[in-house]
């Protein structure tokens, strides 16, 4: 039985001691996932230098079980990952280190694999595995060399990060981006706490003390859509409408005040907000100077930014990340509308003039960061690509990624704004009709460079469609 082999090479303008760190670190697996061929972590025993890891993959509806085994660990020049028990005959990837000089060094991954059923398993499937593989090593030298560049900007101690939302899109990202960079990282969550997490109750309006920590991150709240099967979103009850206010609102209120009253409180606290804040505003570049809309939704998202005011009293640094919706296929405007653009419906909708902006999840994950250590960033922040584009534009662009020179076909029966209202009430305007066109210019005058300002790129990137010359 042949065996395939691929190999893919990444310069970084890092120390080889810190690419290496960054792959030994926690989270770096994380990281390293695609969206696109996500991976769930079932157990793990040990670290690169000898562990163990089982994982659970999918095709389709098939569960694919893979067990890897690290060995062969030389600090700074090697480790080496050997398929136990899982989809291959067999699979072994090798991630060599080399310095390049003292500010540079070398990342190459070269992996030996065989399909089973031999011969029969090659001809049929090794173009396939061959195409997913080059995508998934797309996705991580991009994630790798961001990721690194990002984090060397920040020479101080490690940081102690406190984080609420922890589990949801952005903050499962979040963590082992910081942990990659060698903070710690300890996640708030409601219920009773497991081992390296922190408490909250809403109700009883008490939480573990952060006394000592550097920063607090607070991202979470009732999720405004939660999709039907991923693929419908569902619209805004009375019930729901109150949760998603009283979550952020109380929630941030609990926070703030808790912080405030500490003898040695964190130095920063950032405060998840939304674009929302401005409402439906027509053809208006929106800076954060602007008043706030008078619907339902920006009354929402201007009560929760005033919820903070008693860490701003107290001389705690508090930014407000303003985000635009966050593109993912794992949640989101992504997900919802990339599953329906699968299935061959990609349109304008109510004509597709409304401005919608946008922001990628990795960029949302590295303006956190730059947020933290940039000391004179501080109020509200617009955290959006500074390329809005129309609705139509963003629905053709992504009929074009998914579908090739096929995509003008998903477009053809237009949604008209009416229908989406009926069927999905308040939430409809909040997630398609409303127009808001952000202005990114106190993110960029503060030194930030976005990952991905182009809607193309950032689609390709997180849906696995990187074009063949990409690829090379």
């Amino acid at each position: 039985m042949a065996t395939s082999t691929y190999k893919s090479e990444l310069e970084v303008p890092v120390p080889v001691d810190q690419l290496f760190s960054w792959h030994e670190n926690p989270g770096a697996f994380e990281r390293l996932t695609p969206p696109f061929e996500p991976v769930k972590v079932k157990k793990r025993k040990g670290g690169i230098d000898g562990g163990e890891v089982h994982l659970q993959m999918n095709l389709g509806p098939i569960p694919l079980p893979w067990v890897a085994r690290h060995h062969d660990y030389i600090k700074n020049e090697q480790f080496l990952d050997e398929q136990v028990s899982g989809p291959f005959a067999s699979w072994n990837h090798a991630h060599l280190f080399e310095k390049i000089d003292a500010k540079s060094s070398k990342l190459i991954d070269k992996i030996d694999y065989k399909l089973p059923f031999g011969t029969v398993g090659k001809t049929f499937g090794g173009a396939f595995a061959e195409q997913k593989i080059k995508q998934m090593f797309a996705y991580r030298r991009n994630i790798t060399k961001n990721d690194l560049v990002s984090q060397s900007k920040y020479s101080g101690s490690p940081l102690n990060i406190a984080v609420t939302g922890g589990s949801g899109l952005i903050g499962s990202q979040l963590k082992p981006y910081l942990t990659t960079a060698g903070h710690s990282v300890e996640n708030i969550v409601r219920g009773r706490p497991q081992k390296g997490e922190l408490s909250w109750n809403l109700e009883n309006k008490t939480m573990s003390n952060l006394s000592g920590k550097d920063v607090v991150v607070h991202l979470a709240g009732e999720p405004i859509s939660k999709p039907l099967g991923g693929m419908v979103p569902l619209p805004w009850t009375k019930w729901k409408r109150n949760e998603i206010l009283k979550s952020r609102v109380e929630g941030t209120k609990l926070i703030s005040e808790h912080i405030a009253s500490l003898n040695n409180p964190p130095k920063v606290m950032i405060c998840a907000s939304a674009v929302g804040y401005y409402g439906d505003r027509g053809e208006d570049l929106l800076s954060e100077s602007e008043e706030s809309g008078d619907d339902y939704f920006s009354h929402v998202v201007s009560e929760w930014e005033k919820a903070a005011q008693p860490a701003i009293d107290a001389g705690i640094r508090v930014v407000f990340l303003r985000i635009a919706p966050v593109m993912s296929p794992l949640g989101g405007a992504l997900q919802v509308l990339g599953n329906a653009a699968r299935l061959g419906s990609s349109p304008p909708v109510a004509g597709g003039k409304q401005w919608w902006s946008w922001i990628s999840l990795d960029d949302v994950v590295d303006v956190i960061y730059h947020s933290i250590i940039n000391e004179k960033l501080s109020g509200p922040v617009n955290v959006a690509s500074p390329n809005p584009v129309r609705q139509k534009e963003w629905a053709s662009t992504l009929a074009k990624v998914i579908w090739g020179r096929f995509g003008p076909l998903t477009g053809l029966i237009p949604v008209p704004g009416f229908v989406l209202k009926t069927v999905l009430g308040e939430f409809g305007d909040v997630l398609a009709l409303s127009s808001i066109k952000i202005d990114s210019s106190k993110l960029l005058d503060s030194g930030y460079e976005f990952r991905f300002e182009n809607l193309e790129d950032c689609f390709r990137h997180l849906l696995g469609k990187r074009t063949e010359e990409e690829l090379q």
